[in-house]
């Protein structure tokens, strides 16, 4: 794991918010140079802690209203690692997991419609060492693509993140307000 101090929290925070935000207007809101930011956002894209930057593209505007989980069983040996590659060039499937449980594999797709949906579960059933398919489809999303910043620890509980996420920070094991984390 990489450490990471208040600073480099925020400023990963931040990008995550507005990758479009400059040194100058991240600097302001965590108190560093934007020289400094730049050094800093420079070493967290070396360190691999900060691994690009993209686009988000609505599915729905896109022509992909339709979202759902697939859970692969395959039938174990040499499947488990080579269907993986075979997946990679399926351009529905938007994650692959590998999952503890009665399921090898969970995909998240995207298609245009549920005749897609019935389609795609026809191709990964014809995959050799694929047994059986499970799909859920999704009704609605209530959130997704959320920060992906371990918040820090106080006391041994954890906060719910830095200071720029929320106005007031949770201590997530109590509920109640922690105290305000410096940006």
């Amino acid at each position: 794991m990489i450490q990471l101090d208040e600073a480099d929290r925020t400023i990963l925070v931040l990008l995550q918010q507005d990758d479009r935000q400059t040194y100058v207007q991240i600097g302001a809101q965590v108190g560093l140079s934007p020289a400094t930011v730049h050094d800093r956002v420079r070493k967290l894209e070396r360190r691999g802690a900060l691994m690009g930057y993209q686009a988000r593209v609505s599915p729905r505007a896109v022509g992909l209203p339709v979202t759902a989980f697939i859970s692969l069983n395959l039938d174990g040996g040499q499947s488990c690692r080579s269907v993986t590659p075979t997946l990679e060039a399926f351009p529905e499937i938007e994650e692959c997991h590998s999952v503890a449980g009665d399921t090898d594999l969970l995909l998240k797709v995207r298609v245009p419609s549920t005749e897609a949906l019935e389609e795609l579960n026809y191709r990964l059933k014809c995959l050799e060492g694929v047994v059986r398919t499970q799909s859920l489809i999704i009704l609605s999303t209530r959130f997704e693509d959320r920060p992906r910043i371990p918040a820090p620890w106080e006391g041994g509980a954890r906060v719910s993140t830095v200071a720029v996420m929320s106005a007031t920070p949770v201590n997530v094991q109590s509920g109640t307000p922690a105290r305000s984390l410096p940006c």
